[in-house]
């Protein structure tokens, strides 16, 4: 029972120990290796050759959006269908991506320019208005997502509506 306790005793201890390595900082290819922070509060000397960026800013709204390979063929699928006047196919294949990817802004402003083109104006002031909600910090597409609401509305007879609409979108930039 004594080497039972014992091999548990010295397992945890060597886990322990293992779990205390201070960690090494890491830099590129070229430049020299720093040494850790001192413990006792004061500062290391500077290495004024290499700079190490803890943290990187937060990348700007991307102007193309990003898919997925089934999405991206998907998409692909739906423009040829457009380019030969197929807009019930194209927009089915549009929602085939939106079951792939539902909270993808960008393939609701495109399912809402179909709706468009179909003369749906209510469905693609809608869709606009949730591409709107997903759309996060991608001003652009919000930008268009305002034009395409307005240019709806309009079709629909709404002028006031779309004068709102027209006004949203140019205060986006």
């Amino acid at each position: 029972m004594k080497r039972k306790t014992s091999f548990y005793l010295l397992l945890s201890a060597t886990l322990l120990a293992a779990c205390s390595v201070t960690p090494t900082r890491t830099t590129s290819p070229g430049s020299r290796p720093t040494t850790p922070a001192p413990v006792s509060g004061e500062q290391p000397p500077v290495d004024e050759e290499t700079q190490v960026r803890a943290y990187e800013p937060a990348a700007q709204a991307r102007a193309t959006p990003t898919h997925g390979r089934a999405v991206v063929a998907l998409l692909e699928n739906a423009e040829k269908q457009e380019a030969v006047d197929n807009l019930p196919g194209a927009v089915g294949t549009v929602e085939r991506a939106l079951r792939i990817e539902p909270r993808n802004a960008h393939l609701w402003n495109r399912l809402a320019n179909l709706r468009l083109q179909q003369g749906r104006y209510g469905m693609a002031s809608d869709l606009a208005a949730k591409s709107n909600n997903l759309a996060g910090g991608d001003l652009a597409l919000k930008r268009d997502n305002w034009r395409l609401i307005a240019k709806a509305r309009r079709a629909a007879g709404d002028i006031a509506g779309a004068r709102v609409a027209e006004r949203k979108a140019r205060t986006l930039y």
